[in-house]
């Protein structure tokens, strides 16, 4: 659990009252990145998934356990994600506009996501917000299509500017033998862990409100030592059958 409780419920609200696609801006504000939600749809998709991968670093350490499905087979599988191998950390601070040959690639936003999601080809929506080519050309149009190594280039580019938002892992299913690819959501890995912590602290809160009376306030700032010592005496009374209090004792 983080040391910092009150941040951990104040992260589920904003992430839980945001739509999926833009978490990823909601974690910017957060760790004061950015100074409200408009203004961090506007930075890259990369950097909100680099502040996503740091958030997730900090609060699950090391190794994430997470879990894919086969999908040949179906088998569960078991992928102890190393955080630290995910992106390196020159690729959290990737550039927002590369240049390849004639053609100009710029890294997409959250803002270039939200649009893109509302046209009925999302995809070619995406590419013609990003790829400028020469004589203002879109990706939309694809004109790749007449150079396929420069388009391939372009491609490369694209994926290489979306950094911590556009991982993937690959492994082999021990079931079948098949090559599983799967994609690292980072921001969707840190919306499922923070969810876990926040109520884990609102059922530890809720428990010593019902023992002592106290607030969220109250149960909040307590230190981890008291916090677990007092669920332990609480979790006694009820064994024991309860005890007289002061009403509205503090801790």
């Amino acid at each position: 659990m983080p040391g910092r409780p009150a941040a951990t419920l104040d992260l589920w609200e904003a992430l839980a009252a945001t739509a999926p696609p833009a978490r990823g801006a909601a974690v910017l504000v957060a760790r004061g990145l950015a100074p409200d939600l408009g203004a961090a749809c506007e930075q890259p998709l990369a950097a909100a998934a680099g502040a996503a991968l740091e958030e997730l670093r900090e609060r699950a350490g090391g190794v994430l356990e997470t879990v894919v499905a086969c999908p040949s087979c179906g088998e569960l599988l078991d992928v102890p994600l190393p955080l630290e191998g995910v992106a390196a950390d020159g690729e959290l601070a990737c550039p927002e506009v590369e240049t390849v040959g004639p053609v100009d690639v710029r890294a997409p936003t959250t803002a270039d996501l939200l649009a893109a999601l509302a046209d009925p080809d999302p995809g070619a929506a995406l590419r013609a917000r990003c790829v400028r080519w020469p004589g203002g050309d879109d990706g939309a149009a694809d004109p790749g299509l007449a150079d396929p190594e420069l388009a391939a280039r372009v491609a490369a580019a694209a994926e290489r500017l979306a950094g911590a938002a556009g991982v993937s892992v690959r492994l082999r299913c021990p079931g079948c033998d098949a090559d599983v690819r799967a994609d690292v959501d980072v921001v969707r890995l840190l919306t499922d862990r923070v969810d876990q912590q926040a109520r884990a602290e609102l059922a530890e809160v809720a428990t010593l409100a019902a023992a002592f009376g106290w607030t969220e306030p109250q149960v909040l700032g307590l230190s981890p030592a008291r916090r677990a010592e007092y669920l332990a005496l609480a979790g006694r009374a009820r064994t024991d059958g309860g005890f007289l209090r002061a009403r509205g004792g503090a801790p």
